[in-house]
């Protein structure tokens, strides 16, 4: 019975050296802060002094310090705001984290399994048999790049996808403010003209006082007077719903929208050629970067299912004593063998899924390329109709207004006549402003569509590997690294 409150030195050493070659940790951290870096310096090239990580670093609960709801807003603030309180960013940033740590776990050994039991005799004889034992699976150790490869490529593309949700928050805030400059226009517009109709009616109306003019006359002015102030009410509705939708692309939903902006209409005329936006959009698009890190981890989970053709390996020694206190120590393996499921319905499923990822890869960069180039036309068509209609239509429908009033003063032509050139007079600069906000925000859009700036390598944005040299990149000798035959091909 000594043997049972006293085991062998030796037995202690056996298990304890199995131990500690089976349970080796991983060398790949779950810590996110590196990765969250990256995505930082992605959408910090891409925005420059529109991004600020400090922004994105505060709760998105708190009042946000760059702005206090009163003083008046231009769009780089608005973003600002934006990127602390927006929350969709921040689950993009968690599924990042997710990744990462999907990733440490694919680097970590399975644990292994310790068997003990100790036996009761039955028949009233002496002795008691005992077994002590443990087992470690082998298998991890030549599937385990397979996995962190796959696991990997699915982290660089969280990095990437998070950085594009900051650009597209931003493009997005960008818009929405504009299209608020442009409600402030019209409404000062409507305003304008609903004051211009008000003179209108007074003049009328002394006219009629002396009779030179007939209660038709004033009828007439009365009726546009009503119309242009209807006009103006619901120009500074269409004012505030637009303030209202920028606030709730801000992460303010709650605030009160009575406040004023900062921002013009102006026209740029400087226009990236299409040559250009192409080559932007093929390579420098961010969602065309994580598409292709798709590939890669689907290259990688075919290779693990061919580890499925493979059979399964486990090896370990137990202790073992019978009844008549004979030791012994056992060392063993367990092979399992791949013939009823021999792997081959898991490598057809791996084959399909790299497929479809290279179908999605090719269709997300066509989508991009084809998305940009008619941006660009838009965004061409746009700025030459606000070039041409400002000097070809604005100016004599001015002109034609003053003229008009003039006439009508002195009697030569009728009401009608101001009435109809005032009419045409604001409905043009409506549409001028109508314009110069499709131009702004096709710009913007363009900008998106490229990867966020005009100003960017056409280069696909580095994610570097988890380990030193990328295994899982290429599909062909002779292609790069990070590029697939069918990336290629189209």
């Amino acid at each position: 019975m000594s043997s049972l409150k006293r085991p062998s030195r030796i037995h202690g050493v056996i298990a304890a050296s199995i131990g500690v070659i089976a349970v080796g940790p991983g060398c790949i951290s779950s810590d996110p802060a590196t990765d969250r870096l990256r995505v930082d310096e992605i959408a910090g090239s891409r925005l420059e002094d529109r991004f600020d990580a400090t922004n994105v670093a505060r709760s998105p609960v708190l009042p946000p310090p760059a702005w206090n709801f009163i003083d008046p807003l231009d769009a780089d603030t608005a973003v600002r705001v934006a990127f602390q309180r927006d929350a969709g960013i921040r689950a993009a940033l968690a599924d990042l984290d997710l990744a990462r740590a999907e990733l440490a776990q694919a680097d970590l050994p399975p644990n292994p399994a310790i068997d003990l039991a100790i036996g009761v005799a039955i028949d009233g004889m002496s002795g008691a048999p005992a077994i002590a034992g443990v087992t470690q699976q082998l298998t991890w150790i030549w599937t385990r790049d397979a996995r962190v490869d796959a696991r990997d490529a699915a982290r660089r593309a969280a990095i990437l996808e998070a950085a594009g949700s900051m650009i597209a928050l931003d493009a997005e805030v960008r818009r929405l403010h504009t299209a608020v400059v442009a409600g402030d226009a019209m409404y000062e517009l409507d305003a304008a003209h609903a004051e211009a109709t008000r003179r209108t009616v007074e003049t009328v109306e002394s006219i009629v006082d002396v009779g030179e003019a007939s209660r038709v006359d004033l009828d007439r002015a009365l009726v546009d007077a009503a119309e242009s102030a209807a006009a103006a009410t619901a120009a500074r509705s269409d004012a505030r719903r637009a303030r209202i939708e920028l606030l709730n692309a801000m992460g303010c939903p709650d605030r009160d929208p009575a406040f004023e902006t900062i921002g013009t209409l102006d026209v740029d005329r400087s226009i990236p050629d299409e040559p250009r936006i192409v080559e932007l959009a093929r390579s420098a698009r961010l969602d065309v970067a994580a598409a292709r890190m798709g590939v890669v981890e689907a290259e990688a989970g075919h290779r693990l299912a061919g580890a499925a053709r493979w059979p399964e390996v486990g090896v370990g020694a137990a202790w073992n004593r019978n009844f008549v206190d004979r030791q012994a120590v056992l060392p063993g393996a367990k092979v399992t063998l791949p013939i009823l499921d021999d792997g081959s319905t898991q490598v057809a499923a791996a084959r399909a899924r790299l497929e479809a990822a290279r179908l999605h890869l090719l269709d997300v960069r066509r989508d991009a390329i084809g998305s940009a180039r008619s941006t660009r036309e838009a965004l061409v068509r746009s700025t030459r109709r606000c070039v041409d209609y400002a000097e070809t239509v604005l100016e004599p429908a001015i002109e034609a207004e003053r003229l008009a009033e003039s006439a009508y003063r002195e009697g030569v032509i009728d009401l009608t006549v101001l009435l109809l050139a005032q009419q045409r007079r604001v409905e043009v600069e409506r549409r001028l402003v109508e314009y110069r906000l499709a131009s702004q925000v096709e710009r913007i859009t363009l900008e998106e569509s490229v990867g966020g700036s005009f100003d960017l390598d056409p280069l696909p944005p580095v994610i570097p590997p988890i380990d030193a040299t990328p295994k899982t990149a290429r599909t062909h000798p002779s292609l790069p690294t990070g590029r697939t035959t069918m990336e290629l091909s189209s």
